[in-house]
């Protein structure tokens, strides 16, 4: 049994461990590790917490307390921030050059001297990489491209933090437009930063599948801020669902120097909030010159037929004009032929001639006067039903137009509850939900 007089205190112990620290090996020596923890104070010292992981990314295998301390944190700070683009923040990988401080009664800490942002930048390049390549090989990237973005977006599902100054931008410019449009929109309310982000908007994904018949597409919106914050629009999890989301999706994320998975995945990428608005408020206008220029065409394809009719109808009348006129003065001709012939005739027969000449004269000009109001007849009734056919026609004798998508709506089984139709009249339009459909039996 060990005699108290060979045991040594614990002080003596710790300034044993401190003089092997001390070796010059643990001296300016660089190191990979991840920020788990980081905070500032207020004398301008920086304090982390660094930890390594295994390969799977999820077991703590080391972990340290280390410190930058002001007059070189102000130096290191602003130089990794413009090279790498970022901030210092928790979750990011980095190769630091440290030395080991140790003191009996404050125990181990690694002095940070310098940083090379260069080695964070490859390793969230990396991981972005994997995570592409990733979804490409699921199959599923052009998944959310290849779905038809309708012409008119009207109806969009939003999602943003609430708060957000984005959100508000977005909101104001789509709401008061200059064309006077109306959207719906609805805001399914999500953390936009942090280390939860990714599963908030996954969350928020959810909710709206729950409802997507009511909605024509997604604005997942945020503002600018360091490329930290975005770092959770690189996740898998989240860029896979976007990839696969059954609606298209318009990505706004605020970020113009570079692009996340999920814009990369997207239907349609927007620079920032504002962007998305502007966005749909083009197609908008695009719509509405496209409806505008079809009515111009049918229009112009009924003026015209209308225009050949009458033409037509024109050369009919000259030509039957020109035919009686020359079969008259054949009949003539010939009646006159056989007068001379018949002149030495009784006058009785002459008589009789000339009766039959007068009556045939009047049925002839009585079928001509026939058949030409029977053709006036024939072109009026076209011109009215061309003119009757025309959707202006039938929205002045209060008809109306009903349209669904922006297509005719022509049967009752064609809509079904919670849809919105536009109903046509000749002096305006009228929006409808529908929430109750009767069929003939």
């Amino acid at each position: 049994m060990m005699q108290p007089k060979d045991a040594i205190s614990l002080k003596k112990l710790l300034e044993l461990v401190k003089q092997e620290l001390q070796q010059p090996a643990f001296c300016g020596c660089w190191i990979s590790a991840e920020i788990s923890e980081i905070r500032e104070n207020a004398n301008g010292h920086c304090y982390l917490e660094l930890v390594e992981k295994d390969n799977s990314g999820r077991m703590i295998v080391a972990k340290s307390k280390a410190s930058i301390w002001n007059n070189t944190y102000r130096m290191l700070k602003p130089y990794f921030e413009q090279t790498a683009k970022q901030r210092l923040a928790a979750g990011l990988k980095v190769l630091v050059n440290v030395s080991v401080s140790f003191h009996e009664l404050y125990g181990f800490n690694l002095v940070i001297q310098d940083i090379d942002p260069t080695y964070t930048i490859g390793d969230l390049a990396k991981k972005r990489e994997e995570t592409i390549n990733r979804i490409k090989s699921d199959g599923v990237f052009d998944m959310n491209h290849d779905l038809r973005l309708p012409l008119l977006v009207q109806r969009i599902a939003v999602i943003s933090s609430a708060t957000a100054a984005g959100y508000g931008d977005f909101s104001d410019q789509i709401s008061n437009n200059n064309r006077g449009y109306v959207f719906y929109t609805k805001l399914f309310p999500a953390i936009m930063q942090g280390d939860n982000a990714h599963k908030s908007v996954i969350e928020a994904l959810d909710r709206i599948c729950l409802h997507e018949e009511k909605f024509d597409a997604v604005a997942i919106i945020r503002g600018g801020g360091a490329t930290t914050d975005m770092l959770a629009f690189d996740d898998y999890e989240l860029a896979s669902c976007v990839a696969q989301f059954p609606l298209p999706v318009i990505s706004g994320i605020g970020h113009e120097r570079d692009e996340s998975v999920v814009d990369l995945v997207a239907n349609t990428r927007c620079k920032t909030p504002t962007a998305v608005a502007a966005f749909l408020i083009e197609r908008a206008m695009l719509a509405e010159e496209t409806l505008n220029s079809e009515s111009a065409m049918l229009t112009d394809l009924v003026t015209r037929r209308l225009t050949n009719e009458k033409l037509r109808m024109n050369n009919v009348e000259s030509a039957l004009s020109r035919s009686a006129k020359l079969h008259l003065k054949q009949e003539e001709a010939s009646l006159m032929q056989k007068q001379t012939r018949l002149a030495l005739g009784a006058k009785s027969m002459k008589e009789h001639k000339k009766r039959e000449l007068a009556d045939l004269t009047f049925k002839l000009e009585n079928n001509l006067r026939k058949n030409f109001e029977r053709q006036k007849h024939n072109l009026e009734l076209l011109e009215s039903l061309v003119n009757m056919a025309s959707p202006e026609f039938m929205l002045r004798r209060g008809y109306s137009l009903t349209l669904i998508n922006g297509k005719v709506l022509k049967s009752a089984k064609e809509i079904k509850n919670g849809d919105e139709i536009t109903t046509l009249l000749i002096d305006g339009n009228l929006t409808s939900e529908i929430n109750n459909i009767k069929l003939k039996k």
